[in-house]
């Protein structure tokens, strides 16, 4: 089997938050194609902060991956993680997703059977966007509490600093105590500043949400502060979950681990080297006893990947769902944008991991035909 083509839809996505990604109510959104001389194609989306990732996929990866065994995919994940200097993170990500669909559907298998199944479904916690007031976190984390969901995540107010807004800290231990107020000791809650505070800040709404029983504090300092999370999870007893942010995937994590500097390795099939370096990640957190908490995937089609990876690692246990809902707003529809059928979640919060081969994805051609702005090939 062979690499016969490798081509890249480019599909007008309509998006509800102005400002945030975009000015004017529209994405592009890209479906990458590999095909086969076998007529086994693989699939994903390029979505999210992907920079130049579908051009340089066309231009720098496509050419290395002409006539080659699809099925290689150690090899060709090397030969891409020699790029990286020059390659967006995205780029071998994607192409990586897209070659594991290929071996699924030619073993017949999904691809957390490949992998090495530890679990057939994996919890959901909702992820939410940044919010204005206190109660609007409060009521959607009551909503998702009712509809079985079993953790709730913050993005705190102050995230609304991109949209101009003044807001402190003193906002977001309010939002954080009205939210555990409105769900009680039963839901298990998370915050997730995105980078966003300082060594000073971070302790006092970390002591905050200790007292609160939160789960953990996620991304607290920014990506490049090792010394400030080391001296963080000295002072603080909840778990700091670090870093999606970091550059250079699995080779960089080492370093957070030897010095201390967090509880559980984060990352995404997108950002991280695709399921390969995912799984390469998961088994070097489980060699030191440590967590992996898997980060959204920024699409549809990378998010059902990602539940491919939580199924095969007994160390990843939540399935993170950021369908971006603005204050009132309810559904995970935006989460799978592009899918015509998604992974079922149940009444008792739980996803289910397609049993289809590959990835199981299945696309809806149909919408994103509809929008077609161009095509990379």
């Amino acid at each position: 089997m062979r690499i016969t083509d490798v081509s890249i839809l480019i599909h007008e996505r309509p998006w509800h938050l102005k400002g945030f990604l975009s000015s004017s109510g529209k994405l592009p959104f890209h479906v990458l194609t590999i095909e086969t001389d076998e007529g086994v194609t693989g699939n994903t989306f390029i979505s999210g902060p992907a920079g130049d990732a579908p051009g340089q996929i066309i231009r720098m990866l496509k050419p290395m991956l002409l006539g080659r065994n699809p099925l290689d995919i150690g090899a060709i994940w090397h030969d891409m993680w020699r790029r990286n200097r020059m390659l967006a993170p995205m780029a071998m990500g994607c192409v990586d997703v897209a070659l594991w669909d290929i071996a699924g559907k030619v073993a017949g298998l999904p691809v957390h059977r490949m992998l090495g199944t530890v679990k057939e479904k994996v919890p959901v916690y909702f992820s939410a966007f940044q919010h204005a007031r206190a109660q609007d976190f409060a009521d959607e984390a009551k909503h998702w509490q009712a509809e079985g969901w079993r953790g709730y995540k913050l993005h705190p107010p102050t995230q609304r600093r991109m949209f101009g807004e003044d807001t402190s800290i003193l906002d977001d231990i309010a939002a954080c105590e009205a939210i555990r107020s409105a769900v009680g000791e039963e839901m298990v809650l998370m915050l997730d500043p995105a980078c966003a505070y300082d060594y000073s800040d971070a302790l006092v709404v970390g002591r905050a949400v200790e007292d609160l029983h939160y789960a953990w504090i996620e991304d607290p300092l920014p990506a490049d502060d090792l010394y400030g999370y080391t001296r963080l999870k000295q002072k603080l007893t909840i778990p700091i979950v670090a870093t999606e942010m970091t550059a250079g995937g699995l080779y960089a994590f080492p370093y957070w681990i030897t010095e201390r500097a967090t509880d559980a390795l984060r990352g995404d099939v997108a950002m991280k080297g695709g399921i390969t370096g995912m799984m390469k990640i998961a088994h070097l957190a489980e060699a030191f006893h440590l967590p992996l908490e898997v980060h959204d995937a920024y699409n549809g089609a990378n998010n059902v990947a990602t539940l491919h990876v939580i199924a095969a690692c007994g160390n990843a246990s939540w399935f993170e769902v950021l369908p971006f809902n603005e204050a009132g707003q309810t559904g995970v529809d935006k989460f799978w944008y592009g899918l015509a059928e998604a992974p079922q979640i149940d009444a008792d919060g739980f996803a289910h991991v397609p049993e289809q081969p590959g990835l199981g994805l299945v696309i809806d051609w149909d919408l994103l035909k509809s929008a077609v702005i161009g095509e990379l090939t």
